[in-house]
């Protein structure tokens, strides 16, 4: 048989009267030591403070080989005085080499077992929790890795020379080499984006990822997973631990998109990170510290929300460290040529298509329309036009104008809904029956001081019945007198 002495077990053949025949492993050491000889022929009762009951007290074992069976734990008392718990395996009768019977029974130290599960499962435990560290450090550093790539493709730069423009780009480079919160603020389209990333690669924290989130894409239910992370189990879908934006950005910028989308309970905990530079995972109770150089951007008035008490006070205050307004493209319109030049040459490479001539009567006729969708509706029309024009000249059409809409929370710093400026009189005739006549009724309804009915009213001055009137506003998209003159009252107030 092979040496046992080194494992906690010890393994005894008994005849047939229930006497030593053979001892192998620790039993001899269990026992005080010296030579395992000296055990043989003694009754395996001797070797147990209750004498016999190894043997007499044993009970089948669903979890052994067929015939044998397990017995109840017993003290196996050393001549040192020591007490060892032992549980003993007691094999299947058998016929030893001359023939005679008797039985194998194997002891096991229980102490020692108990103790071995334990750090086995210790260890495995320890084993678990690397494994998922090291699966989440290969999450962050790959998603790292493609902000990076993606910084270093797509570095940032503002098109246009316009006076606005400029001091637009002045402030964001005053602001970046500092740890200031900065708040962009600007209609959707515009860029706000781009000078988030401006910001970022003019600080000290270039080389370190720039992380963005579009708090308005995600729902309650996701976004504080998605900014602080949550750990394994802790909602229904979670089967791993996930590292939230907020960790990601550790050491570099993290740019929260249309924050007042934010409910109030995330604003709370968004508050305590920017604070205390900690935050908890979503159903985990570690505290992990981060650094991070938050820049966040809105559509809408922050100080209007704070009124309506849609956003936090302290948030507020803690965000509005630094702002930038960035200007719509209605106000930039001297910038308007740069920038189809810049998107046509950028979209004929991508479509593998020729770079075309842009005559200046392209660009007059465009000047006439208020470019609601901003910087990023501009773009879209000239890649469209890149892809659709055949001949020397590219062919830009005047986008279909949109009805304007609305909404209470987008006041303050966005143009009037009223905003009629005038159109150059050879562009006229590219506008459609329906945008003149809605144009015409705008205008009228300036003239009136939103005044539908009655003397001195619109529909007096236009010469027709109050209800049609009514009827045509709502079919051209024109808001009826009651939005129109609150959105410029709150309008007024915020530029007060």
């Amino acid at each position: 048989m092979h040496d046992l002495s080194t494992l906690p077990l010890a393994v005894i053949a008994l005849n047939a009267s229930g006497r030593i025949t053979q001892t192998h492993g620790a039993l001899a050491a269990w026992l005080g030591g010296g030579d395992a000889a000296r055990l043989l022929g003694l009754e395996a009762s001797q070797l147990f403070e209750r004498g016999g009951a190894v043997l007499v007290n044993a009970s089948p074992g669903d979890d052994l080989p067929e015939h044998w069976r397990r017995a109840a734990s017993e003290h196996l008392v050393s001549t040192a005085g020591e007490t060892r718990t032992l549980d003993a395996l007691i094999g299947p009768d058998r016929d030893d080499e001359e023939g005679a019977e008797g039985q194998v029974v194997v002891l096991f130290d229980v102490a020692h077992h108990t103790q071995s599960d334990r750090a086995t499962r210790e260890e495995l435990d320890r084993l678990r929790a690397q494994l998922a560290e090291s699966e989440a450090e290969r999450d962050k550093l790959g998603n790292i890795r493609r902000e990076l790539h993606q910084s270093a493709a797509e570095a940032p730069r503002i098109i246009g020379s316009s006076g606005k423009v400029l001091a637009m780009q002045d402030q964001a480079r005053r602001v970046a080499p500092t740890t200031a919160t900065v708040l962009i603020h600007g209609e959707s389209g515009s860029g706000k984006e781009l000078v988030a990333r401006t910001v970022h690669a003019c600080s000290p924290r270039s080389t370190q990822p720039l992380i963005a989130v579009n708090c308005a894409a995600l729902p309650d239910t996701l976004l504080e997973s998605e900014l602080f992370g949550h750990e394994q189990g802790a909602f229904t879908g979670a089967d791993r631990q996930r590292l939230g934006k907020f960790e990601l950005a550790d050491s570099g910028s993290l740019f929260l998109d249309e924050i007042a989308e934010l409910s109030l309970p995330a604003q709370a905990k968004l508050l305590r990170v920017l604070q205390e530079g900690t935050l908890e995972r979503v159903g985990g109770t570690e505290t992990i510290r981060v650094d991070v150089r938050l820049i966040a951007a809105t559509h809408r008035d922050l100080a209007v929300q704070v009124q309506r008490g849609r956003f936090r006070e302290d948030l507020f205050y803690r965000l509005n460290v630094f702002r930038i307004d960035v200007p719509p493209l209605r106000e930039r319109k001297e910038d308007l040529r740069e920038l189809i030049e810049f998107f046509h040459a950028l979209h004929a490479r991508r479509l593998d298509r020729d770079v075309l001539t842009i005559s200046d009567r392209a660009v007059r006729a465009l000047l006439s329309y208020r470019w609601p969708g901003n910087v990023r509706e501009l773009e879209n029309t000239v890649e469209r036009a890149t892809l659709l024009s055949t001949g020397p000249e590219l062919e830009i059409p005047i986008p279909q104008s949109p009805a304007p809409t609305f909404n209470a929370g987008d006041v303050g710093g966005a143009a009037s809904p009223t905003d009629t400026s005038a159109i150059p009189r050879d562009v006229l005739l590219d506008l459609t029956i329906d945008q003149l006549q809605r144009l015409q009724i705008v205008h009228a309804l300036e003239a009136c001081e939103y005044k539908v009915f009655g003397d001195d009213g619109a529909a007096q001055k236009l010469a027709i019945k109050p209800q049609t009137l009514l009827s045509r506003m709502d079919k051209l998209g024109v808001p009826r007198p009651r939005a129109m003159r609150a959105a410029v009252r709150a309008m007024r107030r915020g530029t007060a």
